[in-house]
């Protein structure tokens, strides 16, 4: 009898014990018109996904979302990062969502920073950074021990894993898809 009631007794701490380490996935909070339209209830969801091309490590995408019981249409720009999270292992994606609205002040902020503040030496850690409602961020700081700007997009809020990073002539041809998907998204939603 006493066999049983420890053997109970350790079946039941292991179970609590493998409970505990259980790692919880956190699905992260987002604000996008798109990733809204998209989990809408009670709704068809028709994906077109255009290929703008990559830059560096970020591939770019105009996605067309179409409800097809109502026919409503929204227009995003995909971005996707990717990294190997270690040798032999498959590449982790992240993927972030710049809505329709906010890609003028995305390439606002863009130009900002490569014709105001990478031809500049400040004297302090200086950084600026435009986040999206998908917490996509796309930003530059000034190293100061390397004397230089290093511009980045995270497609995932401060993930590190996340990141890509730009020069000047990236940043610029990032403007300019972001132009062409501004275009692209109007005319295909109309």
């Amino acid at each position: 009898m006493k066999k049983k009631a420890l053997i109970i007794l350790m079946l039941l701490i292991s179970t609590s014990l493998f409970a505990q380490n259980k790692e919880t996935v956190n699905i992260p909070e987002t604000n996008s018109k798109s990733m809204e339209f998209m989990s809408k209830d009670d709704s068809f969801i028709k994906k077109e996904f255009f290929d703008k091309g990559n830059i560096k490590g970020l591939k770019c995408q105009v996605l067309i979302l179409t409800d097809i019981n109502n026919q409503n249409k929204i227009g995003c720009l995909k971005l996707e990062t990717s990294c190997n999270a270690s040798y032999g292992s498959p590449a982790n994606t992240f993927i972030g969502i710049l809505d329709m609205d906010e890609i003028n002040d995305c390439i606002k902020s863009l130009e900002y920073i490569k014709d105001n503040l990478l031809s500049t030496s400040p004297s302090i850690y200086t950084e600026a950074e435009f986040k999206t409602r998908d917490n996509l961020k796309f930003g530059a700081y000034y190293n100061e021990n390397k004397k230089k700007w290093k511009a980045y997009v995270y497609t995932k809020g401060s993930k590190s894993h996340s990141a890509e990073f730009f020069n000047s002539s990236n940043i610029s041809s990032l403007i300019d898809v972001m132009n062409n998907a501004k275009i692209e998204i109007e005319e295909k939603i109309k």
